[in-house]
């Protein structure tokens, strides 16, 4: 038995040595820029679904255009006060454009994936929303 001791002795050890992971992970978090959002967005959180991220969308957002996916009952006046809501920012122009979903197959069967409404929404010259696609 004094062997598995000092076995359990040393893990104990090991454990009380190691850092904290969730201070790690709140240190990275304070270091980084944060989107400031706003309290009461209304009706914003069921328009804007996330920030669509590529390649693509990272150079747009250099040149003040951001990608979402929205609902797809979404319209383009929705999306605009829903951005300018959460963001705090003003919008000049929206495009949207629905996406069809790709054939996706795995072994016999064969299946799809969803379909989804994607907005391309211009900022007014100047303005960004920080921390949204920057360092990626």
């Amino acid at each position: 038995m004094a062997i598995f001791d000092k076995l359990k002795r040393k893990k104990e050890d090991k454990k009380a040595d190691a850092p904290n992971v969730l201070d790690m992970v709140q240190e990275k978090h304070d270091h980084k820029e944060s989107v400031v959002l706003q309290e009461n967005t209304g009706r914003a959180h069921r328009v804007l679904l996330n920030y669509h991220l590529s390649e693509k969308t990272n150079q747009f957002s250099s040149i003040g255009r951001y990608v979402f996916k929205v609902a797809k009952t979404a319209n383009k006046i929705e999306v605009k006060k829903a951005v300018e809501a959460v963001y705090s920012v003003h919008v000049s122009d929206v495009n949207m454009i629905n996406v069809s979903g790709k054939n996706r197959r795995q072994g016999k069967s064969i299946g799809r994936t969803q379909d989804w409404k994607k907005a391309v929404v211009t900022l007014k010259p100047g303005e960004k929303i920080a921390g949204l696609s920057e360092g990626v």
